[in-house]
């Protein structure tokens, strides 16, 4: 015989439930920029949040091993969207993920996805860049990107600095033109063909900052391991434009999507030094600093 009165507790309870995770899913989807005294208590409590600031003054000299990308230079199939939040890449693999190893990790990671952040969310030496990007990854042995989050270095994020140039860049330019027909189409996804990830990462990347931090958005999970590479891609403003162009769902213009810089409490910061170059010069003022000691050169040698 069917107990009525248990039924109805259970049924009373899984109700109970649903408006509970109910609630949770829409304060975790409807944080903002500009309200962080509103988010989560762990992105206030935590002490081992992300970004930070990144000078070599405060960091240790490391040597680890080179990294090791697997499958960044194919050409893949990826979904590009606005989210609300940012403009969201994530590669539609049939096989294998693009994954990540060396460098120093323990674990070999594969990408989950990539997102843009204007201006930069970490800051070198002081200056913030015009455009971060993030590349996710998990831990190959735990699954997916949820299950990662649960432990501590189960998540990889790389960072990579766009800077400056007068010229737009040619390899990026596609995706923004792109992007600029999705700034107020939040949710939309676009299927992108061709998509090469190795594209979107410096050629030189000997270069980099490590510390163990945190998501930098609800809800800001910690066991995060950061690197941020020192070698920029250039940009142009043109460019750039198009992503201070991004909307919200409420339709308000997407503007300085970072988190403020937290303190570095009692981490440790690393820094592992480029063999090639020691900062975070990009390729434009590389030339341009290259054409200004040939000419000068020239002038010395006309001079005497």
């Amino acid at each position: 015989m069917i107990n009525l009165e248990a039924s109805a507790t259970i049924r009373a309870i899984l109700i109970a439930i649903a408006v509970l995770l109910s609630g949770y899913e829409s304060s975790a989807s409807s944080w903002h920029y500009q309200d962080e005294e509103h988010w989560p208590q762990g992105c206030k409590e935590g002490k081992h949040q992300s970004p930070i600031a990144l000078n070599a003054r405060d960091a240790t000299l490391i040597d680890f091993e080179p990294f090791s990308l697997n499958g960044y230079g194919e050409s893949v199939t990826a979904v590009l969207k606005n989210n609300g939040h940012s403009a969201e890449i994530r590669p539609k693999m049939s096989g294998d993920k693009p994954s990540i190893s060396g460098g120093g990790f323990n674990h070999t990671y594969k990408l989950d996805h990539l997102h843009f952040h204007w201006q930069s969310e970490h800051v070198i030496d002081r200056y913030r860049f015009p455009l971060e990007l993030h590349l996710v990854h998990y831990a190959k042995e735990f699954g997916n990107l949820s299950a990662a989050l649960q432990h501590p270095g189960g998540i990889a994020v790389l960072a990579v600095m766009f800077d400056l140039s007068p010229d737009d860049d040619a390899e990026f330019e596609p995706l923004v033109s792109i992007i600029d027909t999705l700034k107020d189409k939040v949710g939309q996804p676009v299927n992108l063909t061709n998509f090469v990830i190795k594209n979107f990462i410096p050629r030189n990347v000997a270069g980099y900052y490590r510390y163990d931090g945190s998501l930098t958005t609800p809800a800001c999970n910690e066991g995060v391991i950061w690197t941020v590479f020192t070698n920029t891609i250039p940009i142009s403003k043109e460019q750039v434009k198009v992503f201070d162009e991004m909307r919200t769902e409420d339709h308000k213009i997407l503007k300085q999507n970072y988190r403020s810089l937290q303190s570095l409490n009692e981490r440790k910061l690393y820094l592992k030094r480029s063999p090639l170059r020691d900062n975070f010069i990009n390729s434009a003022t590389t030339h341009s600093i290259s054409v200004t000691l040939l000419y000068s050169l020239i002038s010395f040698i006309v001079l005497y």
